[in-house]
């Protein structure tokens, strides 16, 4: 073959693989359906266990409050009508309650409501750090946060991963480890957390004791906000390794990890929901997000 020949041959593949690339990533923001819809920031989302529900904190109103959307209904529910910010809303594992963060009393402490709305606040730590990501125990017993002094997260220093037997234990926990963004694994067995121990962030795995810590990543651009899938068998989880945030996969050793989210947008906070779907946040601009859902790998 001539160098023509071989010049052409290869333009051929070149143009080719552009388009096979091109296709993918088309195809990874064509499958992605919007959940919410606001000019504000929708953040934070979380699926109910039975999957029929999805709340999230957002802006949308003022300061961030606490919203629930019920799937195949119009109209969105806010629950908490808070001065200062509420924030990292979790379900219980019967559905019937939401635990989360608020600011509303200066610092930064968590407060558990009735998942529709039927009931006040109850408010579950009163301490002079901050709480925050809270998590119950898959049976409802337990409950998993981070937490640290208030002027430490001031200048944004590393929390710490604690765990109370009980709700109405909330107030002296037992320290875990240092991290952040905890979750227990769906048998309770393990954590999910993230560190910077590394110097940047990476996703941990641990016993639910604090015990046997592993690390799954090791990149050196950051991984953050893990969540399991519902058998326990693979992660999600955004990184910004290709140059701005996405939701990738792994196995839960850590193993396979592939890039499941491919747009310009930052895209964060993955879910892994019982119906086999991954909700997140795609961020449009610095001061507007909404929830987004693919279905999982």
């Amino acid at each position: 073959m001539n160098g023509y020949g071989i010049r052409r041959d290869l333009r051929i593949c070149c143009i080719t693989a552009l388009a096979l690339l091109l296709g993918l990533a088309a195809a990874a923001q064509d499958n992605a359906v919007q959940v919410t819809f606001s000019d504000k920031r929708d953040v934070d989302p979380v699926v109910s266990p039975d999957g029929k529900r999805l709340a999230f904190a957002s802006n949308r109103t003022g300061d961030f409050c606490i919203y629930v959307v019920t799937f195949g209904e119009a109209g969105v529910v806010q629950l908490t009508q808070s001065a200062k910010d509420d924030h990292g809303p979790s379900w219980s594992p019967d559905g019937k309650k939401i635990i989360f963060s608020s600011r509303r009393t200066g610092h930064g402490d968590l407060y558990e409501m009735a998942s529709d709305g039927s009931s006040g606040f109850l408010q579950i730590t009163d301490r002079t750090d901050v709480e925050e990501w809270p998590s119950y125990g898959p049976k409802g017993g337990g409950l998993l946060f981070a937490t640290a002094p208030y002027k430490r997260i001031q200048f944004k220093e590393n929390m710490n991963i604690v765990v109370a037997d009980s709700v109405s234990q909330a107030n002296t926990p037992r320290l875990l480890t240092e991290g952040d963004e905890p979750r227990f694994s769906p048998d309770g067995t393990k954590v999910l957390f993230v560190s910077r121990r590394t110097k940047n962030k990476d996703i941990w795995v641990m016993n639910a004791d604090g015990g046997l810590q592993t690390q799954l990543t090791n990149d050196p651009k950051d991984d953050e906000s893990p969540c399991w899938s519902p058998d326990g068998k693979q992660i999600a989880f955004a990184s910004a390794r290709t140059g701005n945030f996405d939701i990738w996969v792994m196995n839960v050793d850590g193993g396979q990890v592939r890039q499941v989210t491919s747009t310009p947008a930052n895209e964060r906070q993955p879910c892994w929901s019982s119906d086999g779907h991954i909700y997140f946040t795609r961020e449009a601009s610095p001061t507007q997000s909404n929830i987004f859902r693919i279905p999982a790998p």
